[in-house]
């Protein structure tokens, strides 16, 4: 800025000289040379004021900086996962059809020996067995008319195979399996859920039925004659369904 305003003066100083120096030379030949080299120079000085070419003087804007934008990346597929049990995608198997190798969707609870009702039997199963509780073979409560003693499963996603060597009287009428636990946090751990399971082998029922018979008298045994009744019935049932089947 200020040295824009010296040349501008320079300019106007140079002026006023010619003009002075017209006025006073009294010599034709002197005013014409001298003239001549004031002009150039007055010229000289006015080529040099002059401001810049304003296309030269815009500044690059941010725009102009802007690097160019690189393509976004393509969102990754997400990985397939298998889709778990749930209630709709188990087909609706009844138990007593007694499927093996197919999956069912049960109620489950657990249970201990240390529970109040349990405490007179201790660690002895209804099978007459201790009951178990291993790294590989567990034990399990059912109505023995639903799942007869001896039948062996696992829950699926479990590495456990369960045994149904116990019943009790809460489970009679119901098809809920009872998992056996060591203490009673386990119980509460546990809870009662939906699980999926896989029979691998059937019980016997006839087994099933000696045991509940000699204990059918037992006063407080209503759980135990109902599963026996329930039993026979089944028996009659097959008896009868033999009986026409041979018949025919």
């Amino acid at each position: 800025m200020h040295t824009q305003i010296e040349k501008t003066s320079l300019l106007l100083l140079a002026a006023g000289i010619i003009v002075a120096l017209t006025t006073s030379c009294t010599s034709t030949s002197n005013l014409s040379s001298f003239s001549q080299s004031s002009t150039q120079a007055v010229n000289r000085i006015a080529k040099e004021a002059e401001p810049p070419n304003a296309s030269d003087s815009i500044p690059a804007t941010a725009s102009d900086l802007k690097p160019a934008e690189e393509p976004a990346p393509k969102p990754e597929k997400p990985a397939e996962t298998k889709p778990a049990f749930t209630l709709a995608s188990v087909p609706l198997t009844s138990v007593e059809s007694q499927p093996t190798n197919q999956v069912m969707m049960v109620r489950t609870t657990a249970y201990s020996h240390l529970q109040a009702d349990s405490l007179p039997y201790g660690r002895l199963s209804a099978a007459g067995n201790t009951l178990q509780y291993g790294d590989r073979v567990r034990s399990a409560a059912a109505d023995w008319s639903k799942f007869p003693m001896g039948t062996r499963f696992v829950i699926e996603g479990l590495p456990y195979e369960y045994v149904i060597d116990d019943y009790g009287s809460a489970l009679t009428g119901t098809k809920t399996i009872d998992i056996y636990k060591p203490n009673l946090a386990g119980i509460g751990k546990w809870g009662a859920r939906n699980v999926p399971i896989r029979v691998i082998e059937w019980g016997s029922f006839e087994k099933s039925r000696k045991i509940l018979d000699g204990r059918k008298h037992v006063r407080h045994a209503h759980h135990v004659r109902k599963m026996l009744s329930e039993i026979e019935k089944r028996g009659e049932s097959d008896y009868v369904k033999k009986s026409t089947d041979t018949s025919a």
